[in-house]
């Protein structure tokens, strides 16, 4: 009997630490502003893009980027703080930046939880 409640607590643990992470990194993501150029992408199992801003790495919980929409290295990728839309641009031959791709957030908690 008591291995049974253990494992059930263990699960119900594990389950509101993964619940209360994808939260906090959410609302970290829609708080915070992004603008920088790719300078990396790495491609995850999913197909879906990790970003490198110089050494550091962008992973983000809200908005889907798969191999699929062409993304390079060299485009630019811009969230203003509290905004709902992550925007990506790409390099004409003039040397100006026109819009590539507008991200909807496909996170778990909407947007209006986070930003007013």
């Amino acid at each position: 009997m008591k291995k049974k409640y253990l494992i059930i607590f263990v699960f119900i643990g594990v389950a509101l630490f993964i619940f209360l992470n994808t939260f906090f990194k959410s609302r970290e993501e829609y708080r915070n502003s992004y603008n920088f150029v790719i300078t990396k992408i790495e491609i995850s199992p999913t197909k879906t893009l990790i970003f490198y801003n110089n050494k550091e790495e962008i992973t983000l919980w809200n908005y889907i980027i798969t191999d699929y929409e062409k993304v390079e290295i060299g485009d630019l990728l811009c969230k203003k703080e509290c905004s709902k839309y992550l925007y990506i641009y790409r390099k004409n031959n003039r040397g100006v930046y026109n819009l590539h791709l507008k991200i909807n957030p496909t996170g778990l908690f909407p947007f209006e939880w986070f930003c007013n």
